[in-house]
């Protein structure tokens, strides 16, 4: 009788897992997200945030937050080059452009200068000096990708005219 019972209850436990697995393989299907799907879910939307600093919360609207980023970043840089003046033996009236890199924790990186091979001719030690004026931009709040509630890395081009005579 108990070889029976045992049998009986060793046949109802592979049924038992067999349904249980065969059932739950839609679990284990994967889902294709094609890129049309992924590029549309990482593009850049208004209802997205950009980084912000602080001191720029106060603002109601974005424009006028927007105003405050951009001019804290540039209000460093230039307070910068201010206390440590460049030098120029050439006359200077040209733009270089700087391109600005913000990471998910919210620090910034100087990635690179668009500039003409004549500025740096007429200021040498013009690209060293604005390694140290971009590190001393404070840390921002990052980029928030609202669909996905996520911190994303940034970047910005901010142009500046320099003139010397």
């Amino acid at each position: 009788m108990k070889l029976i019972c045992m049998k009986t209850l060793n046949l109802f436990l592979v049924i038992s897992l067999s349904i249980l697995t065969f059932s739950g393989c839609h679990l284990f299907d994967s889902t294709k997200v094609t890129s049309k799907e992924i590029k549309a879910a990482s593009t850049w939307s208004e209802k997205d945030q950009g980084p912000s600093f602080s001191d720029c919360d106060g603002f109601d609207q974005t424009i006028d937050k927007q105003n405050c980023f951009e001019s804290m970043i540039s209000n460093t840089i230039m307070d910068y080059i201010a206390d440590n003046p460049w030098e120029s033996s050439e006359y200077l009236n040209e733009e270089i452009i700087l391109n600005l890199y913000i990471d998910k924790e919210g620090y910034f990186s100087l990635q690179e200068i668009e500039h003409s091979k004549e500025i740096v001719e007429a200021i040498p030690n013009m690209e060293e000096s604005l390694q140290i004026a971009v590190s001393q931009i404070p840390q921002a709040q990052p980029a928030i990708k609202t669909n996905v509630g996520t911190f994303v890395a940034t970047s910005l081009k901010l142009p500046i005219m320099i003139s010397a005579q």
